[in-house]
């Protein structure tokens, strides 16, 4: 803990951490939701979080200026941001959130220090796998250019364009949910250095390479039996 946090948080110092001191905030309004983690023999001063059912948040703090950071989450995915000095009003809008079960614009209109991602009011609406696809056709050039042509490919294979696609580092994946964690249980793709593709299926093992439009089909030809389309929520949420 620096002399910044100790002039900063006076409050989280005397409450014992912001863990304790979000508790409180939470409790002054009469809302029932917990603090996780809370522990008396560790000061969590940085970091708390408030999780119920499909909804979290986490709360941070700024090193240099007094201010409160903090997420708003949903089946997996991160839907608003806010910010704000005001540790009861950090309080207010997480029980909102969380219990309520209101829309991120419903959020933002009571609270105006929080910001909405862009992408928030596709998955709102059940469209996050379309959205996804289509973000990936007309942005991938700027991300991953080697993987361009496989994700063209996909795309054009039913069986594979309603499954929710995603990156890691430069492999193109596919998942059974549309929230984080994903599900790890279907092939994903490689670029080789020769301009073609390699694919694998979920233990690493090498089902064949070719070009993209091979590529595809390995992936379809491999899917997990009644691989059926993506659905809201985290691969805990999602059957073996």
């Amino acid at each position: 803990m620096t002399d910044d946090t100790t002039r900063l948080y006076p409050d989280l110092v005397t409450a014992g951490g912001l863990g304790n001191a979000l508790q409180a905030a939470l409790a002054g309004l009469g809302s029932g939701l917990r603090v996780s983690g809370l522990d008396p023999a560790v000061n969590f001063m940085v970091y708390a979080r408030v999780e119920s059912g499909p909804r979290l948040s986490q709360v941070f703090i700024a090193a240099r200026e007094r201010l409160f950071l903090f997420d708003f989450w949903s089946r997996g995915v991160n839907l608003a941001q806010g910010q704000t000095p005001d540790l009861a009003g950090v309080a207010g809008a997480i029980d909102r959130w969380i219990t309520s079960g209101c829309t991120t614009s419903e959020l933002v209109s009571g609270f105006d220090f929080v910001t909405v991602e862009p992408s928030a009011a596709a998955y709102e609406s059940g469209g996050e796998v379309e959205h996804r696809w289509r973000d990936y056709l007309a942005n991938m050039g700027d991300r991953f250019p080697e993987l361009v042509a496989c994700v063209r490919a996909a795309s054009r294979r039913r069986e594979l364009r309603r499954l929710f696609p995603f990156t890691s580092h430069v492999t193109f994946c596919f998942s059974r949910c549309t929230g984080y964690p994903f599900t790890r249980d279907t092939p994903h793709v490689r670029p080789r250095q020769d301009g073609q593709y390699e694919v694998l299926g979920y233990d690493g093992r090498v089902l064949g390479r070719g070009d993209a439009d091979a590529a595809a089909r390995l992936v379809a030809d491999h899917l997990p039996p009644d691989c059926g389309p993506a659905v809201p929520g985290t691969a805990e949420d999602v059957s073996p």
